[in-house]
């Protein structure tokens, strides 16, 4: 039964989108406890109507007969329309023509429950109109859901592994008056979260300014990559700001040597690296530790050596290793020698583990996955591909430091993806901008014949779906095959330069 007394709102980590055909509805922050995190899925316009009642701060009795009123329905069938949402412990569904519309988990609480995060947004369930229902179509009509600016790609470190493009120069950056302006429509439009990436993001001269606003603006990164050795500086800067996300420490080996030779670092860093991690540790910082696996660390002696050091630290979030993966920027000749063959990855992993049981006050985190693409064998398109799905030119917007944007965050400067730029166009125009729907809206013949994706039969429902990794098809088979399969493709050709791990 409902407590008719009380006060129910909409859980404050969860936020409406209107977006032209329908609604997305989307998480912001929170904990497993408290929200799904990490959310998005697109609801119809009525079920944000209804939602929108809980963003004001009314008990359910008085809200019951509004909400009676404006959807002409009788109290019973509202009660057991608003039940479903109160507090529901798992996510959940509701059938409609164009599929299932899923819902996290507590949608409404109460207010008493929501403590520092209480907020009432009072929204207009008018505001929700529509004319054309569209649950289907990946693409965000309004705009991006996840914006990410690349605010330098300067760095201090030469990792041979090293994925990004830090070899152009940004002539112009992008003035940080800019950024502002960027971030400030970033928040009028929804989006769930700006990214801030380098190069090396504290290289930055106002990444403390940049930060804050997004801090401010409730929109900051959920971490912040850096292979810098943090300082009490940089640490008291973070604590100042206010910024609650996670700083991720990347050290591939606590060995000087290994370090020097893979990274290029002098000597000197490593014992800086650990003292900075010392500090966070002692901050009130999160903080966590990332490794890339290559043939210079891949040796259980090496890594044994790192988790006793990582095990004299008390609040490290968890530690992950990654195996390295190849990269547009590099020749496939330089990546031959990095790569473990899979043979030694699933050796080392098989002896870390004993050595995980026996340490078992933070997780460590053993990058499989990347291991495990199959590669030439998925049948059905691209909604079949396994892994995280594909976010480019459907949610997520790369803005490089220039201003430049482009689709996804491996394919900086190629001209081919590049669909416009912030530095004389908003977010919004350089969404929807005449390349990025030409991009998006691809036909055979887009595709030249050399690729087997022209004649392909499920050539719609593949392309349309957007799940093909471009930037994988572009190290698998050159800057100029493109509009190959993904490798991932059961009709894709042999790669010309091996993705998997011999």
């Amino acid at each position: 039964m409902i407590n008719l007394d009380k006060v129910y709102l909409l859980n404050p980590h969860y936020h409406l989108r209107h977006d032209i055909h329908r609604v997305v509805l989307f998480s912001r922050g929170g904990t497993d406890q408290d929200c799904s995190r990490n959310w998005q899925t697109f609801i119809h316009p009525l079920q944000a109507a209804l939602l929108s009642f809980f963003t004001h701060n009314r008990t359910i009795r008085e809200t019951l007969p509004l909400l009676c009123d404006y959807f002409c329905k009788s109290p019973r069938t509202i009660e057991k329309w608003v039940a479903e949402f109160i507090e529901n412990p798992q996510p959940i569904y509701t059938n409609s023509q164009q599929g299932r519309i899923y819902f996290p988990k507590r949608v409404l609480i109460e207010a008493e429950k929501a403590e520092g995060n209480l907020r009432f947004d009072r929204l207009d369930a008018d505001s929700f109109i529509w004319k054309k229902l569209d649950l289907k179509t990946r693409r965000l009509y309004t705009g991006p859901a996840i914006v990410t600016f690349m605010l330098t790609n300067r760095c201090i470190t030469h990792c041979r592994y090293c994925y990004a493009d830090t070899s152009t120069i940004a002539d112009t950056p992008l003035p940080t008056g800019r950024i502002m302006e960027l971030i400030d429509e970033a928040a009028q439009i929804q989006v769930r979260q700006v990214n801030l990436i380098g190069g090396e993001v504290f290289l930055h001269k106002d990444w403390q300014s940049v930060l804050k606003k997004l801090v401010e603006l409730d929109i900051a990164p959920e971490y912040i990559s850096t292979k810098m050795p943090m300082n009490s500086e940089r640490i008291a800067a973070l604590t100042d700001i206010g910024y609650r996300g996670t700083i991720q420490v990347s050290l591939d080996a606590c060995d000087e040597i290994v370090l020097q030779t893979s990274i290029g670092t002098r000597k000197g860093y490593t014992e800086a690296v650990l003292e900075g991690l010392q500090m966070l540790d002692e901050s009130s910082l999160d903080y966590q530790v990332s490794s890339v696996l290559t043939t210079y660390n891949c040796d259980i002696g090496v890594l044994a050596r790192m988790l006793q050091k990582l095990t004299t630290l008390k609040r490290i979030r968890d530690w992950r290793i990654v195996p390295v993966s190849n990269s547009i920027t590099k020749e496939i000749n330089e990546f031959i020698c990095l790569k473990p063959k899979q043979e030694q990855i699933a050796t080392l992993f098989k002896q870390m583990r004993p050595l995980m049981a026996q340490h078992s006050s933070f997780p460590i985190i053993l990058g499989e996955e990347t291991m495990n693409k199959q590669f030439g064998k998925t049948e059905g398109g691209s909604c079949n591909f396994s892994g995280s799905e594909c976010s480019a030119l459907t949610t997520h917007l790369f803005i490089l430091p220039d201003g430049q944007a482009t689709i996804c965050e491996q394919l900086y400067w190629n001209p081919h993806f590049i669909i416009g730029d912030v530095g004389r166009n908003s977010l919004k125009e350089v969404w929807n901008s005449q390349r990025a729907l030409q991009l998006y809206n691809l036909t055979r013949s887009d595709i030249s014949t050399r690729s087997q994706c022209h004649k392909c039969a499920l050539f719609d429902s593949c392309f349309g779906y957007q799940n093909r990794c471009w930037s994988d098809i572009i190290k698998a088979y050159g800057a100029d095959c493109w509009d190959f399969p993904d490798p991932r493709c059961k009709f894709a050709p042999e790669m010309k330069n091996r993705l998997d791990y011999e």
